[in-house]
């Protein structure tokens, strides 16, 4: 599919990073104009080769006001569209004195660095789009540089991920960083323009072999721009089309990287011609790509995310799909998708669930089945994911989702369900609301099926308005060796507000860790147990890998905006807050069982219940202790 089956979208799964680029040269707060030279007509005589590159650089009126200003430079003015154009964005310092500026923090899970600011437009005025205006942003490593007088710092840019070009002509490009100046000082700004050529099927074949030669890694070292290096990603245009496919079919699985993003339905006919390629590696990469622009309901809202992680990509994909998709093509990826249910591969089983999500019909459902009974079988053997929550338990979780998608186009689920296959259709039949005569009965022999995940599956959906009758199943399932039927129990005592389970829960608390523990921790909350679920938290406090989750929810009894830490607690000063945290849970019993936060400024509430490299936001801009 077009991410990850349990992790971040196509992006910790993958981290691909896409688009395209171009071009600037520039200072601070421009007052004059730049001149380039505009594309350059095509020219049969050097139709091999790119455009010369202008070795002058473009004359740049600049009034400096500070204390730096923006070099934007490129390698050469007038460029192909698909060429990876790298913009080298660079800090210079015009000042007497040494100039700090703080930068990173802003690249992980995300296509670009988000802290820098571009703008482009065309001739006419008009902005062109963010290709992905809402990207993830999960940080990354920031730092503060210190320039010397007349030094710079720069960082090399890949324009296209910042823009989408669609057309050649000239274009002016505007390019700011916040610099870590925000409160103290203006940021400076650099403009510029820049010139595209689309190039012709001889130059654009050029432009490929370049690329070919390149280095895939920018060997870039901090504060320096990049080496040239390839972006397959960058050939998003149709020239490039035919020359790419011969590449993919040939079994280079770069090709596919431009293939995938060739906005057209032409490239999607290619991608799924090269779903049945001999080459597995192929094949799953043009899956991959194909899933790109599929049309997702997810994308319609029809189905949720896959975890609270997941990066959607959902503008970059209703761009592909709204281009590149026709549903004449449904038919053949209906067939490669049935063709990787059977598979035994775990990636070919989520390919082919992905794309019946998006265009399967009942028709698909015995196969879909089949592919359940093989994938849920699995999980007696195979370990749960360690690195995602919830987990994906193989091909499980995608193809559930396949399954919820069919059900909704009408795919009935059997009305004595015994395999594996079959109780996941009905259960998530019922999850949409259907109640045939007898379901609590089916419902509950489910809860108690000799596959764990299978019981997972049931307590997961089981209706809110679950009856009595299933509370002593419930507790059950609360003791269970497998965490995540554990959590499931949980959260259905929870949602059915089955309150004498509340001391089952607070038990559950005991073991589990990360997120499995604040959901159980929730559900005994929301039960009532509010004093037994924070001595359960102290009793957790001790164990390294649950000391976070716990002292958190700890911290949750004190008024507090936002937390900070800079360090790891080790096991002496863990055990220290055990004990402390003990004796402050007892005396303010009454104020847990109220629900009252105790504010930083009670008597009672000491810097030593906080770890020493822990501190608590007041709310007001300061932290506390």
């Amino acid at each position: 599919m077009f991410a990850t089956y349990g992790t971040f979208g196509r992006l910790v799964r993958l981290f691909i990073m896409r688009f395209a680029p171009i071009v600037f040269v520039a200072t601070l707060f421009v007052d004059g104009c730049v001149s380039n030279t505009p594309p350059r007509p095509h020219d049969p005589s050097t139709a091999a080769l790119p455009p010369a590159p202008t070795s002058a650089p473009p004359t740049v009126t600049t009034k400096e006001t500070g204390p730096a200003r923006i070099n934007l430079a490129t390698r050469k003015s007038v460029h192909f569209l698909g060429e990876n154009v790298l913009v080298d964005f660079c800090v210079v310092n015009v000042s007497d004195a040494p100039l700090t500026i703080d930068v990173g923090g802003d690249y992980r899970g995300s296509p670009r660095s988000l802290r820098f600011k571009v703008e482009v437009r065309d001739a006419s005025g008009a902005v062109m789009p963010d290709p992905d205006p809402d990207p993830m942003n999960f940080g990354g490593l920031g730092y503060a540089p210190v320039i010397a007088v007349h030094e710079k710092w720069c960082q090399s840019l890949q324009l296209a991920r910042y823009a989408r070009i669609d057309a050649p002509g000239t274009y002016t490009i505007t390019a700011t960083h916040d610099l870590g100046w925000k409160g103290v000082r203006k940021a400076p700004t650099g403009t510029t323009t820049v010139a595209f050529a689309m190039p012709s099927a001889t130059e654009a074949e050029h432009v490929i072999a370049t690329m070919e030669s390149l280095p895939d890694d920018p060997s870039t070292s901090a504060g320096k721009t990049a080496i040239a290096y390839a972006d397959f990603s960058a050939l998003r245009y149709e020239i490039y089309l035919a020359p790419l496919a011969q590449r993919a079919q040939r079994g280079l699985v770069r090709a596919i990287e431009g293939l995938s993003e060739i906005p057209t339905i032409s490239a999607t006919r290619v991608l799924v011609t090269l779903l049945g390629h001999a080459d597995a590696k192929i094949a799953h990469q043009a899956a991959q790509a194909l899933a790109m622009r599929l049309p997702d309901p997810a994308l319609a809202g029809a189905l949720g995310p896959r975890n609270p992680f997941e990066n959607a990509m959902s503008e970059p994909r209703k761009y592909l799909s709204s281009h590149g998709w026709d549903a004449s093509l449904a038919d053949p990826v209906r067939l490669a998708a049935r063709a990787r249910l059977a598979s035994h591969e775990v990636r070919d089983q989520q390919d082919g669930a992905f794309m019946l999500e998006a265009v399967g019909t009942t028709a698909d459902g015995p196969d879909l089945v089949k592919a359940l009974d093989t994938a849920i079988e699995r999980t007696r053997t195979e370990p749960a994911e360690a690195d995602v929550y919830p987990v994906p338990r193989g091909a499980c979780q995608e193809l559930l989702r396949a399954a919820d998608m069919l059900v909704a186009r009408g795919l009935g689920a059997s009305s004595n369900p015994t395999t594996p296959g079959d109780i996941a259709v009905w259960l998530v039949a019922l999850k949409r609301g259907a109640q045939p005569k007898g379901w609590e009965t089916i419902l509950e022999r489910a809860m108690k099926h000799p596959i764990a995940y299978v019981r997972q599956l049931a307590l997961e959906r089981a209706p809110d308005a679950s009856p009595a009758s299933f509370i002593p199943t419930v507790a059950l399932n609360l003791r269970h060796a497998d965490v995540d039927v554990v959590v499931s129990a949980a959260e259905l005592a929870r949602r059915a507000h089955f309150t004498t389970l509340a001391g089952d829960v607070v038990r559950a608390m005991d073991t589990p860790i990360g997120l499995r523990l604040n959901i159980i921790s929730n559900a005994a909350w929301t039960l009532g147990a509010r004093f037994a679920r924070m001595q359960a938290l102290v009793r957790r406090l001790a164990a390294k890998e649950s000391f976070e989750e716990a002292i958190s929810e700890l911290m949750s009894l004190l008024e507090h905006q936002g937390s900070s830490t800079n360090g790891e607690t080790g096991e002496p000063e863990r055990k220290a807050l055990a004990i402390r945290w003990q004796t402050f849970v007892l005396k303010h019993r009454a104020d847990i069982e109220a629900d009252r936060h105790l504010p930083l400024t009670n008597p009672d509430v000491t810097p030593d219940l906080l770890p020493k490299s822990w501190k608590l936001g007041r709310g007001d801009g300061t932290e506390w202790p």
